[in-house]
């Protein structure tokens, strides 16, 4: 029988990548070859009189400005998507043809909007996409969620089933009121919080037990929140532009949302500055503070956007706006807070601490900023803000007129390349008692800052981008020195990757983007970015056609690590094509030197080698071709985790064993999906003990012949007394034959 080689490393083919600013020389690879753009920039209007769409105009009613200077329209049309019957003349056995549709993405955001708020409403809205589906309109249902980001609850279509469906799922996962009230950041509040209870009195300052101080502090936690809130709907906006910006003419998109969050730390820091006492606290503790504030990087944790600097949140929604009418969106808006009359009476307040009533306040004062902001977004987009008790009456007219018609412009700028500048857009129109909607403007994008803006939206919503699809492990190995080594390990699908992918003979690089950030604190930890270079020749087609995968490890520079929840987000591009696929993993670091019980810490799934050169008998990176060696031993992290039922396996461990330099027993458990518990047998192959750390490290080779085939749950289980499990860890597994 002959045997599929599931997965192998390629050494052979890079000789080393470059790794957060660390790169050797490598093959030079020809210089691309540029094609000469024609560009033409595309203005889309809705002009209306007394709530209806003129449909007489001709071009010369029309005049046109970029920056003030009035520029010569080159096309002119009206665009309608009014449903009709279309005759066609060549096939006359055809009595119709189906129209163009007009597509509406609807977003409901999940991380600024509560479950009653939306729950009470939510079949309004279900009538009024119906009413949209019967003008032959196609909808689309989406979720900004607060830690998945954007996700795609239904693709477009005008099954009315399939979008009832889709709305209460969205709807029913919407935040219930009082989630970010009772969770407060607990290293924000340790971080500045005084440590003695309210009734003790200070000796050395009136800051410790102060009233008004607690009430800065939540301040500044309720501003650390909010920044998280505000970068992952921005990014979710950022994402829905992106994922529409292939569609031809005008893309419109529904957000149904309570508001953005307004970020505008110039005037949030009067208020927690009025809440610290006494010089020496002033000059220590507000530094801090200050500092904390003014060095709060939002949108673009890791500066990928070089050169540009968003200190609050105006400059960021200002950014937005220009990147949606650079992709012709326009980004309509219902408020859904209006729903409930006022959710900070009654008893609210005081069901929580007394110290925390700052944030129902804090909210009641925000509220009208953040709709605000939802209104600034839909009107500078050419679209418009729905709210208030008649908004669905609104909604009907207006939404039901702008995807029917619209009148679409286009010009030629001036430059005959894009400067990456804002440039401001106006239209007048000739007729007398009309109104007129259009973008004010838009930011003509570099092809290199356009991917920026893409990454930025990838690490944000990963699960967005499946363009370059990818499996990826990311690995904090403990060192010796108690700190932590980033260990990377992804897997190419040869036949998505290359095969289907196949353009022609020629260098082809791949860049791919690593990113670590504290998912409370938002702290980044640390990015980087790796070239991966490929010669696409005959010999290499010929060898990716007898592989699944081709899998790359990689060592990363040690790194401090708290102990806390971080998340990876891994982002493969092509740089010739703009494709992304992104990749996302939560890693918990739990403070197990405190504990007095074993714990895993590591487990991972692989193959094991032999080593051409010899190291030292304990587990460390090599930073050649990113494998772990130990002795005359190479493991490699399988990534897929897809094993032949026949195949050697492997599986490295860290464990913390407080109990000193003992026999360490761990159990590898196989669960079927058929119910089925199957104990592996585990031959221990090479293991090191860190007296210092107290991290028992080791590798065993497994047999995986008695395993189900399919879909499996892999653990590694540390038994205490008795039948007590006092830790594991749990990895999917697919057997293969």
């Amino acid at each position: 029988m002959k045997k599929a080689i599931s997965s192998i490393f390629i050494a052979a083919l890079i000789s080393f990548f470059s790794l957060f600013g660390f790169q050797e020389k490598q093959e030079q690879f020809p210089p691309e070859k540029h094609e000469v753009e024609v560009r033409l920039i595309l203005v889309d209007v809705i002009v209306t009189k007394d709530g209806e769409f003129v449909k007489d105009l001709t071009q010369e009613d029309f005049e046109l400005y970029e920056d003030g200077k009035k520029v010569p329209i080159n096309s002119f049309e009206l665009v309608s998507f009014e449903e009709r019957e279309l005759k066609i003349l060549e096939e006359p056995e055809k009595k119709e043809a189906v129209p163009p549709r007009k597509k509406l993405a609807v977003i409901f955001d999940a991380i600024n909007s509560w479950k009653r708020e939306i729950k009470i409403e939510s079949e309004k809205i279900v009538d009024e996409l119906f009413s949209l589906i019967k003008l032959g309109h196609e909808v689309m249902v989406l979720q900004l969620d607060r830690n998945r980001g954007l996700e795609i609850i239904q693709p477009f279509t005008t099954n009315e089933d399939f979008i009832r469906k889709a709305v209460e799922k969205a709807s029913g996962t919407i935040w219930k009121l009082g989630y970010d009230i009772a969770e407060p950041i607990e290293e924000t509040v340790e971080d500045f919080a005084p440590s003695r209870p309210n009734d003790v009195a200070p000796e050395d300052s009136q800051l410790v037990g102060d009233a008004e101080y607690y009430k800065s502090m939540t301040r500044l936690e309720y501003l650390y929140r909010e920044q998280q809130k505000f970068e992952k709907t921005i990014g979710g906006i950022l994402a829905s532009c992106n994922m529409l910006r292939d569609l031809p003419g005008r893309k419109s998109i529904l957000l149904i949302s309570a508001g953005i969050p307004d970020l505008s730390p110039r005037d949030i820091l009067p208020n927690i500055r009025s809440g610290i006492a006494g010089e020496e606290i002033e000059r220590v503790r507000d530094d801090k503070l200050y500092g904390t504030i003014q060095n709060m990087r939002v949108f673009d944790p890791f500066n990928i956007l070089k050169g540009k600097t968003f200190r609050d949140g105006e400059e960021v929604i200002k950014e937005v706006i220009r990147y949606a009418n650079a992709q012709n969106v326009s980004l309509y808006s219902l408020d859904s807070d209006i729903y409930v009359k006022n959710i900070y009476s009654g008893t609210t307040a005081e069901y929580y601490q007394q110290y925390q009533a700052a944030h129902l306040k804090t909210r009641e004062q925000d509220k009208i900023r953040r709709v605000q902001n939802l209104a600034w977004l839909s009107e500078d987009t050419g679209a418009e803000s729905l709210r208030g008790s008649k908004k669905f009456d609104q909604f009907r007219q207006v939404m039901s007129t702008d995807l029917t018609y619209y009148y679409q412009l286009s010009f030629y700028p001036q430059r005959p390349e894009a400067d990456d500048k804002y440039h401001r857009l106006k239209v007048d129109v000739k007729h007398k008692g009309v109104e007129t909607r259009f973008r004010k403007g838009y930011t003509d994008y570099s092809l290199e800052e356009f991917n920026k803006m893409l990454l930025i939206t990838a690490y944000y919503n990963p699960s967005v981008f499946e363009q370059l699809p990818f499996k990826a492990e990311y690995i904090p190995l403990i060192t010796k020195a108690g700190k932590y080594e980033p260990w990377m390990n992804i897997a190419l699908p040869a036949r998505d990757i290359f095969i289907e992918r196949f353009i022609e003979h020629a260098p082809k690089v791949f860049n791919l983007h690593i990113w670590i950030r504290d998912k409370r604190s938002g702290e980044k930890s640390f990015s980087g970015d790796i070239k991966l270079p490929f010669n696409i020749n005959p010999s290499f087609m010929d060898f990716v056609k007898k592989v699944d995968y081709l899998t790359f490890h990689f060592k990363g520079p040690e790194l401090p690590f708290k102990h806390n929840e971080y998340k990876a987000v891994l982002a493969l591009v092509d740089p010739q094509t703009n494709e992304i696929g992104a990749w996302e993993s939560s890693l918990d670091i739990p403070d197990f030197r405190k504990s007095k019980e074993a714990a895993v810490v590591n487990c991972v799934l692989g193959d094991v080698t032999q080593n051409p050169k010899p190291a030292r008998k304990s587990f460390s990176l090599s930073k050649q071709d990113g494998s772990l060696e130990y002795g005359q031993i190479k493991f490699y992290p399988k990534v897929t985790n897809q094993f032949f039922k026949q195949e050697k396996a492997s599986v490295f461990a860290q464990i913390y064993f407080p109990q000193g330099n003992g026999k360490v027993q761990p159990e590898f458990i196989i669960r079927g999906k058929d119910k089925s518990v199957r104990y592996v047998p585990g031959e221990l192959v090479a293991e090191s003990w860190d007296k210092k750390s107290d991290i028992w490290s080791a590798i065993f080779s497994l047999d995986f012949s008695q395993a189900a085939l399919g879909e499996n749950s892999f653990s590694i289980e540390m038994p205490g007394v008795g039948e007590k499990i006092v830790s594991s860890r749990e990895i999917q597994l697919t057997i293969l034959y």
